[in-house]
Formats: C-alpha cells, structure tokens, sequence
C-alpha cells in the first residue's frame, strides 16, 4: 500500500514539475547548479567556536512539535551550522546522513500540512504551496511558526537537504524580488485572475467596480481596500491597469 501511494505521488510530481503553468517554462538542464551551491556555502560566514555536532532527538510522531520546542531554545544560529545529528525516539543509530535526510523529509511533511492552517494548496492543484492568507487566524503564533520554518529552510540548504513541498511560482518570484506579473495571480486565485483579466481586455465602466474587494474569512465577507479609499474610487478605462499594478497586496501573498 505505502509503495502505491509512493508510486501515485511519484507521478503526480512528475506531472506537476512538467505543467508550464507550475514549473514555468522549460530551462535548459546546467551542470552549474553544484558549483552554485558550493560558492554559496564558501561566502557565508565560517562559523567559530561551535560544538562538533547539533544533537537533536525526536519523535516521528511528534516531529514537529519536537524540533519547533529544541530551535526555540537556539539563541545562535551559528549553532545550526554544526554537523546534525539526528535521533528518533530511543532508537541507537549512528546519523551518516540518514537518520538527517528522513528527519527533513518527514518534517517538512508536517510543516507544510494545510491542517496547521499556515500553508494552502493552489488554486491549480493539491500539491503546490502558498501562504495562507488568514494563517494568524489559524494560528495565534503564525509568525513564530514562519521563523522556525524559514531556519529550517536554511538549515536544509546549508546541509544539502531536501524538502518535501512544491510552492507556487509567485512565491519563489517574490522571494528573489521580481515582479508579480497578472498571469501568476492564476495560480493563486483563479477567479481573482479571470476577474482582472476581463477587466484588462475589456472596458469596465459599466460595472460600477471599486478598488476593493470581498473575502470570505470563515463565513464572515470582509471589504478590503487595494488601495487609500480605495471603497469610493471607480474603477475605469482611464485607470484599470491599477488594479493588476500591486498584485501582492490584493492576494494570497501578501
């Protein structure tokens, strides 16, 4: 059974990292990305006066819950950089890198659930990433939760980990500051995206549109302004590309 799942996900990445609309346009394979990744790693300051090893011991079931309370704890983050030694429950294992690559993927499985309410899956599919806009709703200590995800991020990058999740393309772009353009809004909200998209190819006069919108937060609407009184200011032919202008305020990214 776990190796049909294993197969099904298997091909459904495939498909996924093959969508244009998900992995963007195809770029030719680079033999650069390692020495990318080793220059990276040579520019970041050499760490000083740290233990041989960060020790870290955890249980799978509680993956999460274990290494969110041990990185707490962590007043330097030079301390991540140690080698990583991983335990899980009272399990003797000598980590070769292992113990470490089954502790990212199975944490990484955890932190980016949408039933922790801080992540949600696109408008295209199940299976890539955005932030959930309404994550402090869900959870009172989203930000802390972002922190502790952004470290272990790094830590993944700086030991040469992989992370089980895929994230939309606009995140990445927003990451790297290019711009937003309209058509990543499609896979963020794709009735936000036809709605603009109308409104771009055709005169919006008529419609008596506003600069704002209505969200749905757990049953209750809520007006929210895209731009400074925003709620009485029309939208026209004269103005309209203001409305696609800003796309991440008026999205799942903010």
């Amino acid at each position: 059974m776990a190796g049909k799942k294993e197969f099904t996900r298997t091909v459904a990445y495939s498909s996924l990292l093959n969508n244009p609309n998900v992995a963007g346009p195809a770029v030719p394979y680079s033999r650069d990305y390692k020495r990318k990744f080793e220059y990276l790693k040579s520019k970041l300051p050499k760490p000083s006066n740290i233990p041989n090893k960060f020790a870290m011991k955890v249980t799978r079931a509680k993956v999460l819950e274990d290494t969110y309370r041990i990185l707490s704890t962590v007043t330097s983050v030079e301390r991540l950089r140690s080698k990583l030694w991983i335990e899980f429950d009272d399990e003797e294992v000598l980590d070769y890198g292992g113990a470490s690559r089954e502790f990212f993927y199975l944490l990484s499985r955890e932190m980016f659930n949408p039933y922790y309410g801080l992540f949600e899956y696109s408008a295209a599919d199940n299976y890539t990433l955005q932030i959930n806009p309404v994550s402090g709703m869900c959870n009172e200590d989203h930000l802390s939760y972002f922190k502790f995800i952004g470290r272990i991020a790094g830590m993944a990058v700086y030991h040469g980990k992989l992370l089980d999740a895929f994230f939309i393309r606009p995140f990445y772009k927003m990451m790297l500051g290019k711009t937003i353009t309209l058509k990543d809004m499609e896979a963020v909200d794709t009735e936000y995206y036809n709605s603009l998209r109308w409104i771009m190819d055709n005169d919006p006069a008529d419609l008596d549109l506003r600069f704002c919108v209505d969200e749905d937060l757990f049953g209750q609407m809520q007006q929210r302004e895209l731009k400074p009184d925003g709620a009485n200011l029309a939208v026209t032919q004269a103005n309209k590309a203001e409305s696609s202008g800003d796309l991440r305020p008026a999205s799942n990214l903010r």
